[in-house]
């Protein structure tokens, strides 16, 4: 009887330990004291420090942590994917990078489970840290990532993404042509979940005219694009990572970066250069993509995290659209005797004794409407 009730327990404990273990899959990551979520708001593997500093601490700066959830749901960086690589050893990829690679092949994310659900998450080099919210304040939208000063800061619940309570979904920038635009830019593949989403990308952009393709299937990992909604809701606008899937695409003139940051210590940013760069916008209702304004930008002089932008030539128009009637500026200097008068939007010149079509022109080095 001993024999059967000693067996029994190796079972059940060994069942257990099975499914303690977390399944390869995209999840986010809440601490379950704080309810932050985890973000991996920096990829420059030089600014995780991993030297050991003084009582053995790391620098993890790069990884934030994010309380709010109209938030986290529309931040590709709180979507992790977390890897099994053996035991109760796991990488955590996002942002086009992992924990591994950040930290130079030095560190994997050891997850020891509590037995409610959480689990305690060390890291080893040298020494071994426990890694927490480095804020026991609740209301704080935003912390790091650090070594944990209290134990009720070092547990953290895995959720498996879904389309249901854990969706991701997209946040539209603008509204245009009787529907809701946004850009992402994301490290993961993904389909689109919610009904009459569409995705595009941009397969040429010279003047002031835009030609956009539509994507069928799956997004292929590091693809920036624009997704059309029905909604301004991201509820609506569910998106499903994958773990692979969509074809490379070699003609899209969208860039994108993953982040956005600036902190006493690190900076993670790209400039925003109006001679070579334009962020999606609308034109007279028409979806089109425009010269940023400060409004455009995060702290008005940098593209924004996960975003895409669309990549012009120089002298490209200010307002570029599909039908390629967005507008050029005129530098003022640029307006000599020669460029008096009117012109069309490409530059050719109407003879004064034409009277001109209905339509937009520029008259002395200054846009006008004609009806």
């Amino acid at each position: 009887m001993k024999r059967i009730y000693t067996s029994l327990l190796l079972l059940t404990v060994g069942y257990l330990g099975i499914r303690a273990q977390i399944s390869d899959g995209f999840y986010y990551v809440q601490n379950s004291y704080t309810g932050r979520y985890i973000s991996i708001a920096d990829n420059n593997k030089s600014h995780y420090n991993i030297q050991i500093e003084g009582g053995g601490r790391k620098t993890l700066g790069g990884l934030k942590a994010i309380k709010s959830w109209d938030d986290v749901r529309t931040y590709p960086s709180c979507i992790i994917y977390v890897r099994n690589v053996g035991g109760n050893k796991y990488d955590l990829e996002g942002q086009g990078s992992s924990l591994y690679q950040l930290t130079g092949g030095k560190l994997y994310a050891t997850l020891t489970p509590n037995g409610d659900g959480s689990y305690k998450a060390t890291g080893t080099y040298k020494v071994t840290v426990t890694l927490g919210d480095t804020s026991t304040n609740k209301d704080k939208s935003e912390s790091y990532l650090g070594t944990a000063t209290e134990d009720n800061v070092s547990s953290w619940i895995p959720k498996r993404v879904d389309t249901g309570d854990n969706y991701i979904g997209i946040k539209p920038d603008v509204q245009a042509d009787g529907a809701y635009y946004g850009t992402i830019f994301a490290g993961f593949a993904y389909k689109l979940a919610s009904s009459g989403m569409k995705a595009y990308y941009i397969s040429e952009a010279s003047g002031s005219k835009i030609t956009l393709k539509e994507i069928s299937g799956s997004i292929p990992a590091n693809t920036p694009v624009i997704i059309k909604c029905t909604s301004n809701d991201p509820a609506n606008n569910k998106i499903e990572p994958v773990a692979s899937g969509g074809t490379s695409i070699n003609d899209n003139k969208l860039g994108g970066v993953y982040c956005a940051t600036t902190t006493p210590r690190f900076t993670n940013v790209t400039n925003y250069d109006q001679t070579k760069m334009r962020v999606i916008g609308s034109d007279n209702g028409k979806l089109a993509f425009v010269k940023a304004s400060a409004s455009d930008l995060f702290e008005e002089k940098y593209l924004k995290a996960n975003k895409a932008y669309l990549a012009v030539p120089s002298g490209s128009a200010d307002i570029m659209t599909e039908s390629g009637t967005g507008i050029t500026t005129i530098k003022a200097e640029d307006v000599s005797k020669e460029k008096e008068g009117l012109f069309t939007l490409t530059g050719i010149r109407v003879p004064d004794n034409v009277t001109p079509q209905p339509g937009i022109y520029i008259k002395d080095g200054k846009k006008i409407v004609i009806k």
